[in-house]
């Protein structure tokens, strides 16, 4: 069954996760192979239209988004300015999607996310901005809601928390996260259908998802 595919995938995260941290002491070098391991897995799941990097925006004007850790684009449409391994420098029309990654989500580390995100979005506004992250000792839905009063983020998944009562729910956020990604880029709507002012939490049918939506100003 499907739930039982995404359930092993986001085991194989997790336990990659657990083999990193085993082996090294360096939060930056760990920090680099989470990156890696949801961009693998990112890989995987998106259309092979599309190309999936670390790395930069930057269009005509030499103005220059801050570094992405996971830049969905369009390869087959626009291809990549530079492209060295999964190093890329791309334009903003080619961009669909940024994501960040933090291997352990609070309400005090989000900020920094936001103006990763918030800084490719200037450059190309309407694409899809998502934080992934490995757990969280904080509610879950209380990260939604600074998401939603940022207007910056789309969607937040984590893998793993100390809520013993939603353990469950985010136990599943791989397969929520991944049918999102499949749909902004499924060929026929990935040039048409943008992020909206909302928190995307699922697909809730074709070419519509349910979240939480940016408050009114």
């Amino acid at each position: 069954m499907l739930d039982d595919f995404y359930k092993r995938i986001q085991d194989d995260i997790i336990i990659k996760r657990d083999a990193i941290c085993a082996l090294l002491t360096d939060p930056r070098i760990i920090g680099d192979y989470y990156e890696a391991i949801i961009r693998d897995a990112v890989r995987d799941t998106v259309s092979s239209s599309f190309g999936v990097g670390r790395g930069v925006v930057l269009n005509e004007n030499g103005q220059a988004s801050r570094e992405s850790d996971i830049i969905i684009y369009s390869a087959a449409e626009y291809g990549t300015l530079f492209k060295s391994g999964d190093i890329v420098v791309v334009s903003p029309d080619a961009v669909r999607c940024v994501i960040q990654v933090k291997g352990s989500i609070s309400m005090d580390n989000l900020n920094d996310s936001f103006t990763n995100l918030q800084s490719v979005n200037n450059l190309r506004p309407g694409i899809w901005k998502f934080i992934v992250g490995f757990k969280t000792n904080t509610e879950y839905m209380s990260l939604v809601q600074k998401c939603a009063e940022s207007k910056t983020v789309n969607g937040i998944f984590v893998f793993s928390s100390t809520y013993r009562d939603e353990t469950e729910d985010i136990s599943l956020q791989w397969k929520k996260l991944s049918n999102i990604l499949r749909s902004i880029t499924a060929p026929k709507l990935y040039q048409t259908n943008n992020a909206g002012d909302y928190v995307a939490l699922d697909v809730s049918g074709k070419e519509s998802f349910s979240g939480v939506p940016f408050p009114k100003d």
